[in-house]
């Protein structure tokens, strides 16, 4: 305890220390406000389609209570299926700015496609990510901790401070450890300040108990990036060298493993491209349009409880069949892309404890609400959903039938179903448990440089 009190007076009394501090609380407050900001922007996108889609149902309900209507008229309004706000946007965007929150569920599903919308980003800044909290806590954190406590023991060597203290009986990996500790606690603090913040912007119901596992995230990744500080303190022969060391692992660890991981899922489970799956539609969609009345043959014998009893076919009947044979020509494809995405997901959450930035931002992301799981489970129930509303209208259009007052209570609506809170908490306790292992790893060897026996090296 007194080593750990002697240090933070060191640390009060130094000025680059203070400068430090400063600069990572700016930087922590900038990313935390840039991540609110999406996330504000989302929600009130997100906002005005709801609402859209209240008023939209509202009416139709109230005029089915009163009258039939022709199905024909309410399935040419496309219906919203939307993912409700994330419970801790302001933590880490993710997937946020790049797959949609939204979808407009039309009956003609190939209409409106939602990879054939064209987007306002900049596809440069969506590819080098947002500036939000997640990136300061995985890239920037660990510089601060490092421009701490890089150089504690080197500097004592160089400095003839090492010789004294051992000379007063401490241990030397006593002295280390404390001392990196208490170096890389105002950082620390701050980290886990601005990680607890996030809980309170927007709406923070259900929001505490997420925040408490980032907290413990972060935790758990500063304590690994300090433990490797100590480490390099431990072989180091000079301030000079740490300082070089530490750099080579943050380049390695954060920016060349998960780019060397990024291009070996890629390398190994390559996506079908959009102009695969737009040509493919292209196509299959003149094919069909050129078969016609074959393509409705052909769709009334496999649906046959659905052909009309005067067996005339009007116009939407008809684009109803053609989407029908499109839709069967471009399944390949989805499923290829589907399979691909879900196989390259699989081999990182395999492989992501070989970098702790890998494991900690997965955690981050999927305790924000804003990661591929969350995405993934809105993307299969929109595909439910899809099918649900083709399955309702279809029928009766090509039947001739009305809606009635009957069918008020089996309008499809879209809901989305969140994940249940023990999968991802299990993800995260996981992330956890691993990131403290490799710091655990990191501890021992450093603890065991630092032994008795390897004093004489240490004060040559």
């Amino acid at each position: 305890m007194k080593i750990f009190g002697y240090e933070l007076r060191l640390l009060w009394r130094d000025r680059a220390a203070w400068i430090l501090t400063a600069l990572f609380a700016a930087v922590s407050i900038y990313g935390l406000t840039n991540g609110a900001g999406l996330a504000e922007s989302l929600s009130n996108a997100t906002v005005q389609i709801e609402d859209s889609g209240r008023k939209f149902d509202a009416q139709v309900r109230e005029l089915l209570a009163r009258q039939n209507l022709d199905p024909r008229q309410v399935a040419r309004q496309p219906l919203p299926a939307v993912l409700p706000r994330a419970p801790l946007p302001a933590l880490a965007a993710g997937q946020a700015d790049l797959a949609p929150n939204f979808e407009m569920i039309s009956l003609f599903r190939l209409e409106q496609q939602t990879d054939a919308r064209s987007e306002l980003e900049n596809p440069s800044r969506l590819l080098s990510g947002r500036f939000d909290l997640a990136f300061v806590l995985i890239w920037l954190f660990p510089l601060f901790l490092l421009a701490l406590a890089y150089d504690l023991l080197a500097g004592d060597r160089e400095s003839g401070t090492l010789r004294m203290v051992l000379a007063r009986g401490v241990a030397p990996w006593r002295w280390l450890l404390v001392r990196t500790l208490a170096r890389g606690m105002p950082v620390l603090a701050i980290a886990l300040a601005a990680t607890a913040a996030t809980a309170f912007v927007g709406d923070p119901s259900g929001a505490l108990g997420r925040m408490g596992l980032a907290c413990g995230v972060v935790a758990a990744y500063g304590i690994f990036w300090l433990a490797l500080a100590a480490l390099v303190n431990g072989f180091a022969k000079s301030a000079a060298s740490a300082a070089t060391a530490v750099g080579a692992a943050w380049v390695v660890i954060v920016l060349v493993i998960p780019t060397w991981l990024n291009l070996l899922v890629e390398g190994l489970h390559p996506i079908p491209s959009r102009a695969e799956l737009v040509a493919s539609a292209r196509e299959a969609s003149g094919a069909a349009e050129r078969r016609g009345g074959e393509v409705v043959d052909s769709f009334y014998k496999d649906h046959p409880e659905w052909a009309p009893a005067t067996k005339q076919v009007d116009f939407m009947a008809r684009a109803l069949a053609v989407q029908e044979e499109v839709g069967r020509a471009l399944d390949p494809v989805r499923e290829r892309f589907d399979t691909e995405l879900s196989n390259q997901q699989r081999i990182v959450e395999r492989w992501k404890y070989v970098s702790p930035a890998i494991a900690a931002f997965e955690a981050l992301t999927d305790i924000a609400g804003t990661g591929y799981w969350r995405q993934r489970a809105f993307k299969d129930q929109v595909a439910t959903f899809k099918d649900t509303v083709h399955a309702f209208y279809s029928p009766r259009i090509h039947q001739k039938r009305v809606l009635s007052k009957a069918d008020i209570s089996t309008l499809p609506r879209f809901e989305f179903a969140e994940e249940n809170a023990a999968g991802w908490r299990m993800r995260t306790v996981w992330a956890v448990l691993g990131i403290l292992g490799l710091a655990a790893i990191a501890i021992t060897l450093a603890a065991r440089r630092l032994s008795a026996r390897a004093l004489a090296t240490l004060t040559s």
